[in-house]
């Protein structure tokens, strides 16, 4: 399609590394920012919007080290490169007598819509994918690990596809059921998005395109043993469009109540979401993120997806299915568009650009 040039997004991809590794680290040519220290996909999305401002700049972004990723084991690692290549060669305690800056969250609808002028023709998407996929570059050792390794086959994305019986074309579903509607209800008055409503949105795609796979990424693993009655009622029995998970069931991140579909009338406090049940260590790190990345990492081989774009992990998802696919591919969303920024957008405006609720 005319969205998509390899050439060009080849070239973005350079111009961004060689910006994030001057020859030199100095003020003059790297700059140290905060980040929001929230779930996964939101914290991704957010120094993707740090690293196109600071590319701007024609400086490389430098995370500060005040607020450690909740996310990071940090046993032989440091935060981010417990699971990503490096971002960059400059480190925060070389710009350390600079300081840290923190970016005013009124800031961000426009400073994030920034694209550079040789790619603005592409428009805020485009970008957004450039971002995302210089980001997301997983550690080669997480992806092609040993078997009898502690981390054997964990990101093994062809094993877990092998694993799960995969027959293509395979729809990607993201269910989010967690703390992430909080939001969505206090801003819409609402609670979560009803799984009748996913369920609608699958047999739409399905009719269309054919599908043969459901795969689900879900807070909640309860959700592919409820959506499959929901599916057979509309015709889809499993015998016709199987619906599988990683690990369906698994209860290896013990108590999930405070972050499932119990919870999705009632909200979930601010110290059970997961981030802050992270930094309290009632979660496994690695476990958790590793859940995580390998969710957003098989939504991305998928052929189609069900997504909720309100919420930052099918935003991430729909970013790196784009990178991985070289195009678009047909997608629904459920609660809302695709925002460039990491909160919900609200007052989309005809050439894309939001408000963040």
């Amino acid at each position: 399609s005319n969205f998509w040039d390899e050439a060009l997004f080849a070239e973005a991809l350079d111009q961004v590394h060689a910006t994030q590794h001057p020859a030199r680290c100095s003020p003059t040519t790297a700059t140290t920012l905060r980040f929001e220290n929230r779930g996964a996909a939101a914290t991704l999305n957010y120094i993707a919007g740090l690293l196109g401002m600071a590319h701007m700049q024609h400086k490389a972004l430098v995370l500060s080290r005040n607020d450690p990723w909740v996310y990071a084991h940090n046993e032989g690692c440091v935060d981010f490169e417990c699971y990503f290549e490096s971002w960059g060669n400059c480190s925060a305690a070389e710009l350390e007598e600079a300081g840290a800056f923190q970016m005013a969250r009124s800031a961000h609808e426009a400073t994030f819509a920034i694209v550079p002028p040789k790619f603005a023709h592409k428009g805020m998407l485009w970008w957004r994918v450039v971002l995302s996929a210089y980001l997301f570059r997983i550690r080669p050792e997480l992806l092609h690990a040993q078997p009898h390794g502690e981390e054997a086959a964990v990101l093994d994305v062809a094993q877990a596809m092998r694993d799960m019986h995969w027959q293509r074309p395979v729809l990607g579903v993201h269910v989010r059921v967690g703390d992430s509607c909080n939001k969505w209800a206090i801003h819409f008055n609402g609670s979560c998005i009803e799984l009748e409503v996913h369920a609608d949105a699958i047999a739409t795609m399905t009719a269309r395109y054919g599908y043969r796979t459901v795969f689900v990424a879900s807070d909640d693993a309860a959700v592919p043993a409820l959506l499959r009655p929901l599916l057979a009622a509309r015709g889809l029995p499993p015998s016709d469009l199987r619906v599988v998970t990683v690990g369906e069931g698994r209860g290896d991140l013990g108590d999930r109540r405070p972050t499932s579909s119990e919870f999705k009338t009632q909200g979930v406090p601010a110290a059970k979401w997961i981030e802050h049940r992270l930094q309290q260590g009632e979660l496994p790190k690695k476990l958790t993120a590793f859940q995580v990345l390998l969710d957003l990492l098989l939504l991305a081989e998928t052929d189609g997806q069900v997504l909720h774009l309100a919420s930052n992990l099918s935003r991430l998802a729909l970013a790196l299915v784009i990178a991985r696919h070289k195009s678009i591919r047909p997608f629904i969303s459920v609660d809302g568009p695709m925002c460039y920024h990491w909160q919900i957008c609200c007052v989309l405006a005809p050439d894309a650009s939001s408000t963040m609720c």
